[in-house]
């Protein structure tokens, strides 16, 4: 007979008493969806001293525009980001987000939650997880942002994880948004698995396109602990393309960059164990697998007869983002600054019970209890 186990779980409503409580006890164990913390501690293979709930910050989840970026909160969830207004703008995340479990699960599962979810700095052996949206996020340049009690940290996602694949997160560290370029290209993202929906990638790839700068940004991922950018194969592509006429001028410049990005695959850095249900896929089917990806993804982007009116649309739907975003955050009462660096004061005192919002109990079961 398994016994259960009472732990304290704070839920404040505001993100500076989340980082007081946070830098007080570094040890709670932060709690968007839940949806891979959960399921661990309900199978006692997580034994947390507390959780912290940020689910109802408004200051983490939502969508901010400017000129030259797309913020996201870091609890904005995976159903969020399919939304048809970001996958105008982020069709490679859009299409990454839909990627991940069923439609029940993308309610719930985070952005920041999907980044952090696995092994930890320092930590023990964790199970790989299903970083799906983190191979889009490379592919597009994204850049972390994270709050201490006393600080910010602004890391690019590629240099978040150690080669194990365990996010680099300071004692007390809290990711609070991702930062994204707003390109003026066309970008996918592509998943093979051994099933659908909820099964581990054999392989994911991302490619983005950006005319305006004329460079092109390629990462595969499902095949070791962290994605890898194939930045070889992207900068043999941009002296292969005609920008100013917005073609490919030979035909065979698609199957060449197709092969370069599947050679990336046995780059050093790109080594590591894949996932428990892919790790006995054969190296030469997945390098295909990377391959075919790779040609579909390209000729999708930059399709032979061109893309210019692509390119049109596509700028034309960011600006109208960027002002209807604004006007409806301020019609619904959201927060209108997004989390990222700005002055901070000294240190504060860690506030007490009442500045910490809702206090309850979550009940787990003991070491090798089933799931609740």
């Amino acid at each position: 007979m398994s016994v259960s186990t009472h732990v304290v779980a704070l839920r404040p409503t505001e993100l500076e008493p989340a980082v007081q409580a946070l830098a007080a006890e570094p040890d709670l164990c932060v709690l968007a969806g839940g949806t891979e913390l959960m399921v661990l501690a309900n199978a006692g293979r997580l034994r947390p001293r507390g959780f912290l709930l940020i689910d109802r910050i408004p200051e983490l989840r939502g969508v901010w525009f400017s000129e030259q970026e797309v913020i996201i909160g870091a609890a904005t969830t995976c159903a969020d980001l399919t939304h048809p207004d970001l996958r105008a703008v982020l069709p490679a995340l859009a299409q990454a987000a839909r990627a991940i479990g069923s439609a029940a699960l993308r309610t719930r599962a985070t952005l920041g939650g999907n980044l952090a979810s696995g092994k930890r700095l320092g930590g023990g052996p964790a199970p790989l997880p299903g970083r799906d949206l983190l191979t889009a996020l490379i592919a597009l340049g994204a850049v972390a942002v994270c709050r201490t009690r006393d600080k910010w940290r602004q890391v690019p996602v590629a240099d978040l994880y150690a080669r194990d694949g365990g996010a680099q997160l300071l004692p007390g560290e809290l990711i609070t948004a991702l930062r994204l370029p707003l390109g003026t290209g066309q970008q996918g993202f592509m998943k093979i698995g051994t099933r659908g929906g909820p099964g581990r990638p054999v392989l994911t790839l991302a490619l983005v396109v950006d005319p305006s700068t004329r460079q092109v940004a390629c990462a595969v991922g499902g095949h070791g602990p962290v994605p890898a950018r194939v930045d070889h194969a992207g900068q043999w592509l941009q002296a292969h393309v005609d920008w100013e006429a917005g073609a490919i001028p030979d035909p065979g410049t698609y199957q060449t960059f197709a092969r370069l990005v599947a050679e990336g695959l046995l780059a050093p850095l790109t080594a590591g164990p894949a996932g428990a249900s892919t790790s006995r896929i054969p190296e030469e089917y997945r390098r295909k697998a990377a391959e075919v990806c790779a040609r579909r993804a390209l000729v999708r982007a930059l399709p032979p007869s061109g893309w210019l009116e692509q390119v049109k649309q596509y700028q034309i739907k960011a600006e109208l983002m960027r002002a209807r975003t604004a006007v409806e955050r301020a019609e619904r009462g959201l927060p209108q600054t997004p989390p990222v660096p700005g002055p901070i004061s000294g240190p504060v005192n860690v506030p007490g019970l009442g500045a910490l919002g809702a206090r309850t109990d979550i009940t787990i079961p003991s070491q090798g209890g089933g799931r609740a």
